[in-house]
């Protein structure tokens, strides 16, 4: 079967499953890529969602042996289970941003949780229809952010980082932003994840991260916050979702019906207190 067929193929599955309910579920075969789980993929016993999530990002996407934490991680399982699948059924693959939107293209993951996109994306009348995925939320609000060591005294807001160099999260947006805000007067400096940032941050190697201020204030608690500090303010805004293949669309429907029902049953509240409450 040729990749495209592939790709079809287990997205039809996918919904099938799905549209079924939880007792057709357990009758059907495995899905989707290999990963790590918490009892191994090779243990998981029936059928499997493959989910696509940050390793490295304390509160919110963050992996601990085969422990899995963070608000991501919660609103993800939640989804899941509203589909039909148990926790064990999870499958978690490493989804740096550089690669979330290949690996739903070519149906290596099922989803991905915490995809954030600007606001300007999903303006009235776009929705995200100009996204090379499906979008499906969105569960949070966030702005970009900066974070800069506490000793940097002469970086109190963004404007300041003109002249500077910043490391940004690579395949995020965040680097267009601060180019658009600061008129191209940065030097950016790429890193495959949000960890290595705080590392060429704390190293000398930058002046500043920019990425999502959630990122960022979880970053900065995980140092104990004692030498690097999240700025007040923000720019640039945009909301967190789930992502999918391009023409999910009853999916689609499927997810944002489970976060709505997340939000209003409670569960999303004690989410983000667990998580992200306490580093806000």
């Amino acid at each position: 079967m040729g990749m495209a067929r592939r790709r079809r193929a287990v997205r039809k599955a996918l919904a099938s499953r799905i549209a079924a309910g939880p007792a057709a579920t357990a009758m059907t075969t495995t899905l989707g890529a290999c990963g790590q789980a918490p009892l191994g993929a090779s243990e998981i016993i029936g059928p499997r969602i493959v989910i696509g999530v940050t390793f490295d990002q304390p509160a919110m996407g963050l992996r601990k042996g085969s422990r899995y934490s963070g608000l991501n991680v919660e609103v993800a399982e939640y989804v899941a289970r509203k589909l039909g699948y148990a926790p064990w059924q999870i499958v978690w693959e490493d989804a740096p941003e550089a690669r979330r939107e290949s690996m739903l293209e070519d149906g290596d993951v099922d989803m991905v949780t915490g995809m954030y996109v600007d606001d300007e994306s999903l303006t009235a009348g776009h929705e995200g229809s100009d996204l090379p995925y499906d979008f499906a939320g969105s569960y949070l609000e966030d702005d970009q952010g900066v974070m800069a060591l506490k000793e940097d005294t002469d970086i109190a807001t963004v404007d300041d980082l003109a002249g500077r160099k910043i490391c940004v999260i690579e395949g995020s947006t965040t680097g267009d932003r601060l180019q658009r805000r600061l008129h191209g007067h940065v030097t950016l400096v790429g890193q495959p994840g949000a960890t290595q940032c705080a590392t060429a941050l704390l190293t000398g190697m930058v002046d500043a991260v920019g990425a999502p201020k959630s990122v960022l204030k979880g970053l900065a608690a995980s140092e104990g916050q004692s030498r690097a500090h999240v700025l007040d303010g923000g720019y640039a805004g945009g909301r967190y979702g789930m992502g999918l293949s391009k023409g999910s669309d009853r999916l689609s429907e499927q997810v944002k019906a489970a976060l709505d029902a997340m939000k209003s049953d409670g569960s999303w509240d004690r989410a983000y207190r667990s998580t992200l409450g306490d580093v806000h």
